[in-house]
């Protein structure tokens, strides 16, 4: 799995489980979301986005399913 920290106003961090596909996402409200089946060309999209906030909100909430977790 990898970890990737981020110096954002919204996310604090996501980690990537390349074996499950799943996404962990970690808001800086405190909030913690799982991801499933996130393919690998959307995990570096994510990275690799202008605004990672956008790239959530436009694309992996859409196309994904999602779980809060406590």
């Amino acid at each position: 799995m990898e970890t990737t920290n981020f110096n954002s106003r919204d996310i604090e961090s996501a980690t990537y489980d390349d074996i499950t596909h799943q996404l962990y996402i970690r808001f800086t409200n405190g909030d913690y979301y799982v991801y499933y089946d996130v393919m690998p060309v959307d995990y570096v999209g994510f990275l690799s986005a202008d605004d990672h906030s956008k790239y959530v909100k436009d694309r992996l909430t859409i196309k994904y399913d999602k779980r809060k977790l406590h």
